[in-house]
């Protein structure tokens, strides 16, 4: 028996036998969008249950098999979980090749070192993929999983990476990637480790079925780094805008963008357009001729519009000094008598709290108060 079948029958695909599992299986893969246009290919139009599911067990071992922390394709109950949510509909195939095989190998990597807490041990508790992203994306956790994953790896996108930097002062760094290198280490380098599907462990394959459509934008919040909003990735044609866990996304995290950061996509759009040639010359490899840069800022300003249309808010100007204010003698008259009195004091106000103290019933429209020095 050849290497290849060993494997196979070893999975997922010698455990699936249920004809009602297996037909919702199939249902499943033919409504699922993400799927790549190869995979649907080989289903055809009357694909039997030896296909489907052989199909569906090449698809987990391969976005298994090379995560973050090392080869699952062999733990029999990711398997099994897995198939139950796509089949229920709870995930897609991005879902678990983009990030939920990085998710499912933080957590085996924690509880096969004794680090989790005893609530997140029990591996059956969790009903989908964001349940467990939640946990090891967690404070309590990311110093365990950093000392985990094998630094150099990160090192060698950050090596590898093109990407044209768009933005980068006090606040911001906005960058354009030209390849994945630029997306793992946007996703893992510093501050949130993010869960874009473009730089996750099986990110080159999502990369490239997302560049050649139009340039992705990583955006980085340097004051909220560690935060799940301090790490942003958009993408014009699909109409993506979603934060660093993919909590917001689409029109949601396009409202919420606009709501903390006024203004930001019309200065993003501007360093697209002031770095446009060079864009365009450094894409030549994604897409043929490069990226349309008209058409690209169109993409961003149609798909999404809240951002869009979001202004930077503008500091007040700051108050003229007021000559009649300041530590120094005030002359004050009181109307009604006409008597008058120097009274030192801080400030105008300070002054008007000494009247209005002395004199309990009297207001500062009692009194005229001018500064003398």
């Amino acid at each position: 028996m050849k290497q290849g079948q060993i494997i196979w029958e070893a999975n997922i695909a010698a455990k699936l036998k249920d004809p009602k599992t297996i037909k919702m299986l199939g249902i499943a893969m033919r409504h699922d969008s993400t799927l790549p246009k190869d995979k649907v290919a080989r289903l055809g139009t009357n694909p039997t249950d030896e296909e489907i599911v052989k199909l569906w067990s090449e698809m987990l071992d391969d976005s298994l098999r090379s995560t973050d922390y090392g080869d699952l394709s062999a733990d029999g109950k990711f398997d099994d979980w897995l198939t139950r949510l796509y089949t229920n509909g709870i995930v897609d195939y991005e879902d678990i090749n983009g990030e939920g095989g990085d998710a499912l190998g933080a957590w085996k990597a924690l509880s096969i070192r004794g680090k989790l807490r005893e609530p997140h041990q029990d591996f059956n508790k969790f009903k989908n993929l964001r349940q467990i992203q939640q946990i090891v994306q967690s404070r309590e956790y990311r110093n365990e999983l950093d000392r985990i994953k094998d630094a150099e790896t990160i090192e060698k996108h950050k090596r590898e990476k093109k990407e044209t930097t768009l933005i980068d002062d006090d606040r911001f760094l906005v960058t354009l990637p030209y390849n994945y290198g630029a997306c793992y280490t946007f996703n893992n380098s510093a501050g949130f480790k993010a869960s874009f599907c473009t730089g996750s462990s099986q990110g080159l394959r999502w990369f490239e079925r997302y560049a050649p459509e139009g340039p992705l934008i990583s955006i980085i919040d340097k004051d909220n780094v560690d935060e799940v909003n301090g790490k942003w990735q958009m993408h014009g044609p699909t109409g993506q805008m979603n934060n660093g866990d993919q909590s917001l996304s689409y029109s949601r995290g396009d409202q919420k963008f606009a709501e903390i950061f006024p203004g930001l996509l019309k200065k993003i759009i501007a360093a697209i357009k002031s770095k446009g040639d060079e864009i365009t010359k450094n894409s030549t490899e994604i897409t043929k001729g490069g990226y349309d840069i008209e058409k690209a800022i169109s993409d961003i300003k149609s798909k999404l519009p809240a951002s869009y249309a979001s202004e930077e808010k503008k500091e007040e100007p700051a108050p003229e000094p007021d000559d009649n204010d300041g530590p120094g003698t005030y002359l004050v008259t009181q109307l009604a008598s006409g008597k008058t009195a120097r009274i030192e004091g801080e400030s105008r106000q300070d002054i008007v709290t000494k009247l209005t103290t002395r004199y309990p019933d009297s207001t500062e429209a009692d009194y005229t108060i001018e500064k003398q020095n």
